[in-house]
């Protein structure tokens, strides 16, 4: 599991909780498999350690062409929007790239996958300069919360849950939807044939009515009004 990341993943010196460590149990457990959590500092450290065969299943996972090359994915076994949270109150805007032409700064996630429109953006240099990449959400939130930057990039319920948790009402959700897919399980090429990946999917889909329950467990506070 990568760094604390509310309230998919939580942890004490003990124990793990959270939603995607409450979800990656249950399918594990359905499709016969035992599993162990593994604290890492990042996501980008957590596909590192994969690609090396250190570790062998990556939970949270957004799907791409580069990751696809060094692991097997999973069925989607929820969806992730990533949003922008900001103390600016911007008009509507139909693309990324206004943002960033307007001189606007960004902070996101280390290794955490945002879109292909995004990818686009940082491919530009001018642009690539203003993106900083944090990997506490804690101190991403506080960036924008002191104004060192204008944007936090953030899966828009974990960042819910830091403005509702911290009681930072002047931070907003800007309207536009940065990114909107499926979230997978990772998994070590090594240690997962295709028998043992279809295993895992057919538990996704037998448990989907459970997953729903666990995610609801965990999100519908966070989606209701304060």
């Amino acid at each position: 599991m990568g760094t604390l990341w509310p309230p998919y993943v939580m942890y004490d010196e003990m124990n793990y909780s959270g939603l995607d460590v409450e979800i990656s149990k249950a399918v594990f457990l359905h499709a016969g498999f035992c599993i162990e959590f593994v604290k890492l500092p990042s996501s980008a450290r957590g596909i590192a350690e994969l690609q090396k065969g250190e570790i062998d299943v990556l939970p949270s996972a957004s799907y791409n062409k580069e990751r696809a090359e060094i692991a097997h994915f999973s069925k989607g076994y929820r969806r992730e929007r990533m949003r922008l949270f900001t103390h600016q109150v911007t008009a509507p805007i139909t693309n990324l790239t206004e943002l960033f032409a307007a001189k606007y700064t960004f902070t996101a996630n280390p290794g955490a996958y945002y879109g292909e429109e995004l990818a686009q953006i940082l491919t530009i240099k001018w642009y690539k300069q203003r993106f900083f990449e944090v990997a506490s959400v804690t101190q991403r939130m506080e960036l924008v919360k002191r104004g060192r930057v204008d944007f936090l990039i953030e899966d828009e319920i974990s960042g819910l849950y830091f403005k509702r948790l911290l009681g930072y009402k002047d931070i907003v959700l800007h309207d536009y939807v940065v990114n909107d897919n499926a979230i997978h399980f990772m998994l070590n090429r090594q240690s997962f044939d295709y028998d043992k990946v279809r295993k895992i999917n057919t538990a996704i889909k037998s448990l989907n009515a459970e997953l729903r329950r666990i995610e609801a467990k965990y999100t519908d506070w966070i989606k209701g009004e304060p």
